[in-house]
């Protein structure tokens, strides 16, 4: 049996497979944080208009959980941005400490968490992030410590939380019946342009 068909590859797409591609750490972390953030931003916009629009007061909204024993839309909205531009800092210094710090309990938080990522996001360069490949990190909480090569440590660990809670953000407002789908989650995609 071919290669190409024991992969479940036509002949075409196993010779297209064969040309390499090569996707900086930038690429790989930066665009789609941007994106999501972004995303999360209208997320907080559209819980926002659906309490005025309803007359539910925000910290129905603000502070709803799945479930009792889990964080809080605040604390979600958060971690976004502390698994996106905290990550980054925590990349630069070194390591990774969870932040303790109460989630905001506004709307006007929850966008500073928001906008702050973002500003920090775009103002990280393509070099910055290649010096980060191969830098020793960590990830320190209580007595765990865990050790990381800094694009280990985005990629397999940061990044997974970062989608985690920007996904449980989503769905705590469609549990609560704002009228959001799957375009509202993703954001604006990076298409090809003509």
């Amino acid at each position: 049996m071919p290669p190409a068909y024991r992969s479940g590859l036509s002949g075409a797409d196993h010779q297209q497979k064969e040309k390499s591609m090569t996707i900086s750490l930038y690429d790989a972390v930066i665009p789609t944080q941007l994106q999501m953030i972004a995303a999360v931003r209208a997320l907080v916009d559209k819980a926002k208009a659906h309490c005025e629009e309803k007359g539910t007061a925000p910290e129905e909204i603000i502070g709803a959980r799945l479930i009792e024993d889990m964080q809080p839309f605040s604390y979600q909205v958060k971690c976004c941005r502390e698994h996106s531009l905290g990550a980054i800092e925590a990349v630069r210094e070194g390591v990774f400490t969870p932040s303790l710090t109460a989630p905001p309990n506004d709307w006007a938080g929850l966008y500073e968490k928001l906008d702050e990522a973002k500003a920090g996001l775009e103002a990280v360069s393509e070099a910055e992030m290649a010096g980060f490949v191969g830098q020793h990190m960590e990830f320190r909480f209580k007595d765990t410590v865990m050790p990381f090569t800094a694009e280990n440590f985005l990629l397999s660990f940061a990044q997974p939380n970062f989608y985690f809670h920007a996904t449980t953000a989503y769905d705590l407002l469609r549990e609560h019946g704002l009228p959001i789908g799957k375009r509202d989650f993703l954001g604006m995609p990076r298409m090809k342009r003509a």
